[in-house]
């Protein structure tokens, strides 16, 4: 029978190392509920419905960061995660439905993928959608993905040519 592997949670460290090193303290908050604006206030319910539309808005941003003048909202991609341009997508329209950001509604919101990965022709397709893609790799996130074997990887991005 074969081992099953160990899950490790290496994500939230991965971003927030970065966002640490990048931007100020105090500019930036991570895995930010997003859209609260847009679920009803005019009649009461009870916690667990409450919890149960915050997920099926499923809008919890890796990270925000303000700028002086702009909104940065990020999607940390350690291992390919196919649904992550779809995610920041929906993180884009929900931040301007999101109490804590309001003061922010006139700032320009970028959206941004961190990453260790060689994403190929998919940066050029995410660039067309207003998403930039930031390679971040640290050697300890190196590593950790030397630790997959070769064929959890096999498939996982395509071989095309670039989306011109």
């Amino acid at each position: 029978m074969e081992k099953k592997r160990k899950y490790r949670q290496v994500h939230d460290y991965y971003l927030t190392e970065w966002l640490g090193i990048t931007y100020p303290p105090g500019t930036w908050r991570v895995n930010v509920p997003l859209g609260d604006m847009l679920i009803a206030k005019d009649k009461p319910i009870t916690p667990e419905e409450r919890r149960q539309l915050g997920g099926m808005l499923g809008a919890n941003a890796d990270a925000v960061a303000v700028t002086a003048s702009e909104l940065h909202i990020f999607e940390a991609m350690v291992r390919h995660e196919p649904g992550a341009m779809e995610d920041l997508l929906k993180y884009g329209y929900l931040i301007r439905y999101t109490t804590d950001y309001q003061p922010y509604i006139d700032f320009p919101v970028k959206l941004f993928i961190v990453t260790p990965l060689d994403l190929g022709w998919t940066e050029k397709f995410y660039e067309k959608y207003g998403i930039k893609t930031i390679y971040y790799k640290p050697t300890w996130v190196l590593e950790y993905l030397h630790t997959y074997p070769r064929g959890e990887w096999r498939g996982k991005l395509s071989r095309l040519a670039p989306v011109e």
